[in-house]
């Protein structure tokens, strides 16, 4: 499948087209920066006369959109499209004519924060009487410096069911969804949400750009966007002065998911090892001939000791097994993957 245009750009139409014909409702777009992610999507939707929905992860972010500062759509259409503060939880986002009477507003989009908009009820994402058909999330997965949103999965989850409703019952599509972000991180409760971190992981792994989940609707795109990537580092100042190996390169210009450190994951012979303790969704096994350990999801065999993941197991786990931190701090603990790995750092205090 070819996702780019002819000058090297993500070709977002294309990437629509083949989602419509294979009934895909959520498109997973994790890539460098600047290869045409948000740009494309933005253009495309606007183009496409779409009524879309912006969300962004935090309501400070809505804020400076609401006064039009960073608009994305500023270097798409500059002076064309304007955010104004609807009420306290959307903004609208409407595309400015110029008539004899001066300038009027048409209404094509609301802006959210999803730390709001998750947990509002009954939100029924109408413009102008018309339901939103798609949902953009920019940013979904926060870079190492941004503020970390508790229980972000949750909130996209049932911002989806309000919005999205009783669509199919009615005989209208599924809203269609589209997450982008940077390749900062695996660690994103919205793909632990969606029940795809594995996936992405092993493409990442194999270098696999495109995979088709066409049973479940998903469209997940991991750009490479060479012909653009090897222009800009020819002649962008920054990738000279820090270099190819710095992980902010790796991160921008190679899509390595590079602040995630994968030499403690592989696979280990689970019969080398029994199960020690389970904790709600993982089991730690230790090896039968040395100190090693070994961090499964949760297997069938009863462990030894078994905790669940609330806040008083989660407690009672660092407490009573600093052991098992001091392991992962001297190196002896691997995992099976990264989310695993991911979710094990989680429960440390």
């Amino acid at each position: 499948m070819n996702i780019y245009t002819k000058e090297g750009w993500l070709d977002i139409a294309h990437i629509s087209e083949v989602a419509d014909r294979n009934h895909i409702n959520f498109i997973i777009i994790i890539g460098k920066r600047q290869v045409g992610k948000t740009y494309g999507v933005l253009k495309y939707e606007v183009d496409e006369d779409k009524r879309f929905m912006l969300t962004r992860r935090v309501k400070v972010e809505l804020e400076m959109l609401e006064k039009n500062v960073n608009s994305p759509f500023e270097k798409i259409y500059p002076g064309q499209i304007v955010f104004a503060k609807e009420s306290e939880y959307t903004a609208a986002i409407s595309r400015v004519h110029e008539g004899e009477d001066g300038e009027t507003l048409e209404q094509i989009g609301i802006g959210t924060a999803l730390t709001t908009i998750g947990n509002i009820r009954g939100f029924s994402a109408l413009i102008n009487g018309q339901l939103i058909t798609d949902w953009v999330i920019d940013e979904f997965i926060p870079e190492e410096q941004v503020f970390k949103v508790r229980n972000e999965g949750d909130a996209f989850l049932n911002a989806h069911t309000t919005i999205n409703g009783n669509r199919e019952l009615e005989g209208l599509p599924c809203l269609r969804t589209w997450l982008l972000a940077n390749s900062n991180n695996l660690n994103s409760e919205i793909l632990e949400a969606l029940n795809i971190t594995k996936e992405v992981e092993r493409m990442s792994l194999r270098g696999e750009e495109v995979r088709l989940l066409k049973d479940r609707g998903i469209l997940i795109i991991l750009p490479e966007s060479k012909k653009i990537i090897e222009q800009r580092k020819q002649k962008n100042g920054l990738y000279k002065a820090i270099g190819g190996n710095s992980k902010f390169a790796k991160m921008a210009y190679e899509n390595e998911f590079a602040y995630n450190d994968f030499s403690d994951v592989r696979g280990e012979p689970l019969r080398e090892y029994n199960p020690y303790l389970t904790i709600g969704r993982i089991t730690i096994h230790l090896h039968k001939n040395s100190k090693r350990l070994y961090v499964t999801d949760k297997v069938r065999a009863r462990a030894r000791y078994e905790l669940t993941d609330s806040d008083s197991g989660i407690n009672q786990f660092n407490r009573q097994y600093p052991d098992i931190r001091t392991a992962y701090l001297n190196g002896r603990v691997y995992f099976q993957e990264m989310r695993v790995k991911n979710y094990f750092i989680s429960l440390l205090k």
